[in-house]
């Protein structure tokens, strides 16, 4: 039997908010230039994110946004890491 992540959603949890959702895109856009290039997840990038996908969030949705979105990037530099060690240590 497959084990699911700590984290996996159940059928008795709420929805994911509007600013998680956002923070998951602008994520997902930060680091959409290939795994050399990491683009901040700062307010100047979330601003022009958002331009450039025509979302409207407000200032207060904005440090929701960019709180969520940098432990999110924090993670998926974690794994990439991780992933590049394992296979650094994996024998040829």
């Amino acid at each position: 039997m497959r084990e699911l992540p700590k984290d996996a959603p159940s059928l008795f949890d709420a929805p994911p908010s509007p600013s998680y959702l956002h923070a998951k895109e602008f994520v997902r856009w930060c680091c959409s230039f290939g795994n050399e290039f990491r683009n901040s997840p700062d307010a100047a990038n979330l601003r022009y994110w958002t331009r450039k996908n025509k979302v409207k969030i407000g200032d207060r949705e904005e440090a929701e946004i960019l709180n969520a979105a940098r432990a999110m990037l924090l993670k998926h530099v974690e794994q990439s890491v991780r992933k590049a060690a394992a296979k650094f240590d994996a024998p040829n």
